[in-house]
């Protein structure tokens, strides 16, 4: 089982679980497994930009600029499988600022680890950056959300 280093940007969950979260414009040093990237951009406008190096799978989530998810229960599910396959692989969120939407997805995350949504931000924000879940709508998708409606 790998691990990230916790370096700047991994977030280590309750669980031991950690998830680097980044711009994707960012440099990186560590190869992921998978990166799940939120964006309205398809994946072949990406094709050789060197965005995603070394990546074995990359996961596609349609997640538009300070919004929600276009298909919310389809990323709902996603992420659910990403926090299960992060407690054995190297796991990667990634958005173009890497602090809105990656902070609301890494916020969904922690609620699967057993938080509330308050707790969820608050972690996120404490643990990676001050500023995710910036919009109303993304605070208002985590607060109306609960782990238990995906099994």
């Amino acid at each position: 089982m790998e691990k990230w280093q916790l370096t700047d940007g991994v977030v280590e969950f309750p669980s031991g679980r950690r998830i680097r979260a980044r711009s994707w414009k960012a440099p990186v040093l560590q190869l992921a497994t998978l990166s799940v990237v939120l964006t309205t951009v398809s994946e072949t406008e990406f094709a050789g930009a060197q965005t995603f190096p070394g990546a074995k799978e990359i996961i596609m989530i349609d997640w538009p600029d300070q919004r929600l998810p276009r298909r919310s229960m389809q990323a709902v599910k996603t992420l659910q499988e990403v926090w299960q396959r992060a407690d054995q692989e190297l796991v990667e969120i990634t958005c173009r600022g890497g602090v809105g939407r990656t902070g609301s997805a890494l916020a969904l995350i922690a609620m699967y680890e057993g938080m509330s949504s308050s707790e969820a931000i608050d972690f996120i924000r404490e643990s990676y950056n001050n500023d995710s879940v910036t919009s109303p709508a993304q605070r208002g998708f985590l607060t109306d959300f609960s782990p238990s409606q995906v099994k």
